[in-house]
Formats: C-alpha cells, structure tokens, sequence
C-alpha cells in the first residue's frame, strides 16, 4: 500500500473514531438530562399519592388531579427547587367540561376534564380577543378517547385567553366557557 493510500485509510479511521465519539458523548448528555426528569416525575407520583389524589395527566413537573369523589378539579405544579404548587376548584355543579388555570413564574396551564361525551370532543379551541388556538385532543382515526387535556401556554397567550370551547370533529362547538 502505497504512502497516500496509508494516509487515507488512518484519515478516514479517524473520521470515523471522532463520529462515534461525539455520538456517544451525545447518548450520554441526553442519558444525563432524562435523570432529573425521572426523578421530578417520581417525586410528583409520590407526592400526589401520599396526598390522596388520583391523576387524570401526569407529565414531567405537571399534573392535573381530583379527588375520590371527583368533586374537586387541580392543578400542581413541580417548582424548579424541588417544591409543589396547587391550585383547586370544586366541581360538583355538572357541567359538559371543567377547567382549571394555574401557572408559576415560568410555566402556565390549562387543565381540562371532559365530562359530557369526551369521545365527540376532538379539538379543543383556546381564544383571545385577536388570536385563537386549536389544539386537537382526540384524533378522529385513533379508536380511543381522552377523558382530559392539558394545554401549555406560550407567552404570548398569557392572561389574554377569554373564552375556551370544545368542537367536534367537523369543528362544530359543542360547548363554550367563558374564562
């Protein structure tokens, strides 16, 4: 094997060593991040069942709850230090859908539980004054249904929301709240 042929195959091994290398450094920062993740959602689950509570979501540092009775609708918030905020509302007036706002200096939302044909309630439509945003809950082609929803409010929709309705799948309203 000539000189140049020599200097090509330890160029291209090399290549391939620094690929692998930034790949498995890569693996292992994400590997890294999912662990506080894991332990925020263990503490959440831990939190919420020793409080009595039943999940309807349950995400990394959010979930929405009620109680045995379902009388009462929450909201909790893991806070960056390792803390718990909650907010409740009571729900024994029935109604097609209950909600409950609740947000902490970085994050905000809007927890929904369906209450009257969660099945026929495929968007879910989130307006203001000059903007409005659909957020699809059950898509029409999947066999199942949720029984609730959680929306994550961007900046811009912060405090500006006024109404909130539900829609079928032809984008009919089934029902309107008025926030």
């Amino acid at each position: 094997m000539s000189k140049r042929g020599l200097l090509l195959l330890l160029t291209g091994l090399l290549i391939v060593i620094a690929i692998s290398v930034t790949a498995g450094v890569g693996y292992y920062q994400d590997e890294q991040r999912k662990q506080p993740l894991a332990q925020a959602q263990q503490k959440l689950h831990e939190h919420m069942t020793a409080q009595g509570w039943y999940t309807y979501i349950q995400g990394s540092t959010v979930v929405l709850f009620t109680n045995e009775a379902e009388t009462i609708l929450g909201l909790g918030i893991m806070n960056s230090d390792g803390g718990f905020s909650t907010s409740t509302r009571d729900t024994i007036e029935e109604k097609p859908f209950d909600l409950i706002h609740f947000g902490n200096t970085t994050d905000e939302y809007i927890g929904i539980r369906f209450n009257e044909k969660p099945k026929d309630v495929v968007y879910v439509r989130l307006s203001g004054s000059d903007w409005s945003e659909t957020y699809t809950v059950n898509d029409p082609r999947d066999e199942g249904y949720v029984m609730s929803y959680l929306i994550t409010l961007d900046e811009s929709q912060r405090g500006r929301f006024k109404t909130l309705e539900t829609l079928d799948g032809d984008r009919n309203v089934m029902h309107v709240e008025e926030l």
